[in-house]
Protein backbone atom coordinates (compact mmCIF):
# COMPACT_ATOMS: atom_id res chain seq x y z
CA UNK A 1 0.00 0.00 0.00
CA UNK A 2 2.71 2.49 0.97
CA UNK A 3 5.56 0.98 -1.09
CA UNK A 4 5.39 3.44 -3.97
CA UNK A 5 5.95 6.43 -1.67
CA UNK A 6 9.34 5.17 -0.52
CA UNK A 7 10.87 5.40 -3.99
CA UNK A 8 9.79 9.01 -4.41
CA UNK A 9 11.46 9.97 -1.12
CA UNK A 10 14.73 8.06 -1.57
CA UNK A 11 16.52 10.56 -3.83
CA UNK A 12 15.74 13.72 -1.81
CA UNK A 13 16.60 11.96 1.45
CA UNK A 14 19.87 10.69 -0.03
CA UNK A 15 20.81 14.18 -1.16
CA UNK A 16 19.94 15.69 2.21
CA UNK A 17 21.92 12.98 3.98
CA UNK A 18 24.93 13.50 1.70
CA UNK A 19 25.05 17.23 2.28
CA UNK A 20 24.51 16.77 6.02
CA UNK A 21 27.50 14.41 6.21
CA UNK A 22 29.62 16.78 4.13
CA UNK A 23 28.59 19.67 6.39
CA UNK A 24 29.93 17.71 9.35
CA UNK A 25 33.37 17.67 7.74
CA UNK A 26 33.53 14.34 5.95
CA UNK A 27 34.74 14.84 2.37
CA UNK A 28 33.25 13.20 -0.69
CA UNK A 29 36.42 11.16 -1.25
CA UNK A 30 36.22 9.79 2.29
CA UNK A 31 32.58 8.85 1.71
CA UNK A 32 33.52 7.06 -1.52
CA UNK A 33 36.31 5.18 0.26
CA UNK A 34 33.90 4.16 3.01
CA UNK A 35 31.37 3.00 0.42
CA UNK A 36 34.00 0.94 -1.39
CA UNK A 37 35.01 -0.67 1.90
CA UNK A 38 31.41 -1.60 2.66
CA UNK A 39 30.84 -2.93 -0.88
CA UNK A 40 34.01 -5.05 -0.66
CA UNK A 41 32.78 -6.42 2.64
CA UNK A 42 29.49 -7.44 1.05
CA UNK A 43 31.29 -9.25 -1.79
CA UNK A 44 33.58 -11.08 0.65
CA UNK A 45 30.62 -12.01 2.85
CA UNK A 46 28.70 -13.39 -0.14
CA UNK A 47 31.75 -15.41 -1.17
CA UNK A 48 32.06 -16.87 2.32
CA UNK A 49 28.38 -17.82 2.33
CA UNK A 50 28.76 -19.53 -1.06
CA UNK A 51 31.86 -21.45 0.06
CA UNK A 52 30.12 -22.59 3.24
CA UNK A 53 27.06 -23.65 1.25
CA UNK A 54 29.15 -25.61 -1.26
CA UNK A 55 31.18 -27.27 1.48
CA UNK A 56 27.94 -28.22 3.25
CA UNK A 57 26.73 -29.89 0.06
CA UNK A 58 30.07 -31.64 -0.35
CA UNK A 59 29.74 -32.95 3.18
CA UNK A 60 26.20 -34.12 2.42
CA UNK A 61 27.51 -35.76 -0.76
CA UNK A 62 29.69 -38.05 1.28
CA UNK A 63 26.43 -39.45 2.56
CA UNK A 64 24.48 -38.98 -0.70
CA UNK A 65 25.17 -37.94 -4.32
CA UNK A 66 25.19 -34.75 -6.47
CA UNK A 67 26.52 -32.05 -4.05
CA UNK A 68 27.67 -29.11 -6.17
CA UNK A 69 24.90 -29.02 -8.74
CA UNK A 70 22.38 -27.49 -6.32
CA UNK A 71 24.66 -25.45 -4.02
CA UNK A 72 24.73 -22.09 -5.89
CA UNK A 73 20.94 -21.91 -6.15
CA UNK A 74 20.43 -22.44 -2.42
CA UNK A 75 21.81 -19.07 -1.23
CA UNK A 76 19.57 -16.04 -1.05
CA UNK A 77 21.24 -13.64 -3.49
CA UNK A 78 24.97 -13.56 -4.06
CA UNK A 79 26.21 -10.26 -5.44
CA UNK A 80 28.16 -11.74 -8.37
CA UNK A 81 25.31 -13.63 -9.96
Amino acid sequence: MFGHHHSSLSVPLSLIGTFAVMYLGISASQSVADGMTIATGFVVDDAIVMIENISRYIELARRRSRPRSRAPGRSASPSYR
